[in-house]
């Protein structure tokens, strides 16, 4: 969780709306042809910007301002080859502006949005070797928004909401991805729907080609992205979660791979030696955050921390915790009680709680100051009709620092009885965190450094690594086998702090 106000109801938060009023022709961006499409284009500029703000809050930016002007300058530089970029380019696409950021998540993987909206993960970058990796990845999602595969898809769906599209190089069944999923627990059902959506393999495949071809006209050795897909081959199967071909929508990596190493043959032919740079792209990446960052927030022995803001609650036993960039969501086992902790919208308890109701629009059945975490507050309750039944919403509002935070607490109302000491508990339970070491807990980070000696990659390793990574997640991030012999003088990427 970072600084970032939010307003939740019941978990969601609503986004652009948009009616399917069904076939729309307009001319592809790629081949100038007229084809039909879910939504216009002037819908699809509408739903990537709204979606992006909504994107944000829930992912959040990774800090590093260099980094990202890094990435959108070799993003720009493959959108410059695209077929956005070119003279019979249709003149509906002819001024559109991109915006390539890099979010705030270890997950592996990149995704895009309509309208122009390019997402890498730190946790991608990560796996990355050289900017010829990164440059395919980045024309793999430019072809999406130039394609539209998006709206293609509302097509053939019948959907009429759009909201996050995560249908990217990797997909979510590809590399265990639920984790990136998961970290949309507190979004709405049509946002997680959106999530899910899977692109045609074909529609896949397209976004490979282009992809390719677009980094190569940018100058870029794009054989090296086969290494990538390799590693993509090696997450998934280390997870246990890699799928037959014939059930993802992505192509197998392995598939994915040959083809590069196809494509990239007949790149250099056209386009003789190109750029691999390697040298710039670690530098650049040289101290990025590796794994799950413990200063944005962690679970530990039945406590929620937040050093950077310096504070715990108690989190029942059993309970899952998910940790999002704006806001905390706790579930009991059941998924029949639920907690969502966030940073309400006012200076006060009291116009938080006031912005909260003219927001979600619900009736109040109880209003009023009340003591909460030890800190002066303002609590409002509600009873909600649900698809479910009927729920007792509580949420409860104090200052705490700089900042006004709330507990959001609902369960059915045949329920209510059980699950009120629970939320009791975690709610009385905040305050400032005690222990000075976890305090003090700082991420890992990746270190670039040249090999001392020839040896075995495992060598290197050191015996501190950060929770969640280990000695074989360390040579898929390095696109080596541990016990691969390393000649002296090249750059690994190890784990520091």
């Amino acid at each position: 969780m970072k600084l970032m106000r939010s307003v939740l109801v019941l978990a969601t938060f609503p986004l652009v709306l948009v009616v399917f009023t069904g076939c729309v022709t307009e001319p592809s961006a790629i081949t100038g042809e007229k084809r039909s499409y879910g939504y216009t284009w002037q819908q699809e500029l509408e739903l990537g910007r709204t979606s992006d703000q909504s994107l944000i809050r829930e992912m959040g930016l990774y800090p590093d301002d260099g980094l990202s002007r890094y990435v959108t300058e070799i993003g720009e530089r493959v959108l410059a080859q695209s077929s956005l970029r070119q003279p019979d380019t249709p003149e509906i696409y002819r001024d559109l502006e991109f915006t390539f950021r890099v979010m705030d998540s270890p997950v592996v993987n990149a995704f895009a949005l309509p309208g122009g909206y390019v997402y890498v993960t730190r946790g991608l970058l990560a796996h990355l070797n050289n900017e010829a990796q990164l440059a395919v990845v980045l024309g793999h999602e430019i072809t999406h928004v130039a394609a539209r595969h998006a709206s293609q898809q509302a097509l053939k769906q019948q959907w009429g909401q759009i909201g996050l599209v995560a249908g990217a190089v990797i997909g979510q069944t590809v590399t265990g991805n639920q984790n990136f999923a998961d970290q949309f627990l507190g979004v709405g059902g049509s946002v997680f729907q959106m999530l899910s959506l899977k692109y045609g393999r074909d529609a896949e495949r397209e976004s490979d080609y282009y992809g390719v071809k677009y980094s190569a006209k940018a100058g870029y050795e794009v054989g090296e992205s086969a290494e990538f897909f390799n590693s993509l081959g090696r997450i998934s199967g280390k997870s246990g979660q890699r799928l037959p071909t014939w059930r993802s929508s992505h192509p197998d990596p392995g598939e994915r791979e040959s083809r590069i190493q196809q494509l990239a043959a007949e790149m250099r032919e056209l386009y003789g030696d190109l750029n691999v740079g390697e040298a710039e792209y670690l530098k650049q990446i040289d101290g990025l955050v590796l794994g799950e960052n413990p200063r944005k927030g962690l679970t530990l022995r039945g406590k929620f921390y937040h050093p950077d803001m310096n504070f715990e609650f108690v989190v029942p036993n059993g309970w899952r915790a998910k940790n999002e960039a704006s806001r905390v969501t706790l579930v009991d086992p059941e998924s029949r009680g639920v907690v969502v902790f966030s940073i309400g919208q006012g200076d006060t308890p009291q116009e938080a709680a006031r912005s909260f109701v003219a927001s979600s629009g619900i009736q109040p059945l109880r209003s009023e100051s009340a003591r909460i975490a030890g800190q002066p507050g303002y609590v409002v309750e509600s009873l909600v009709d649900t698809s479910s039944g009927r729920v007792l919403l509580r949420n409860e509002f104090f200052s705490y620092g700089k900042n006004v935070f709330s507990f959001l607490s609902y369960s059915a109302t045949s329920d209510i009885e059980i699950y009120r000491p629970l939320f009791s508990r975690i709610t009385s339970s905040f305050g400032p965190i005690a222990n000075r070491e976890i305090r003090d807990l700082q991420p890992a980070r990746l270190v670039v450094q040249p090999a001392k000696d020839s040896a075995y990659f495992k060598s290197f390793i050191g015996g501190d690594l950060p929770y969640g990574l280990d000695q074989a997640d360390l040579a898929i991030i390095n696109q080596v086998e541990l016990d691969e012999k390393i000649p002296a003088g090249r750059p690994l990427k190890l784990v520091g702090q």
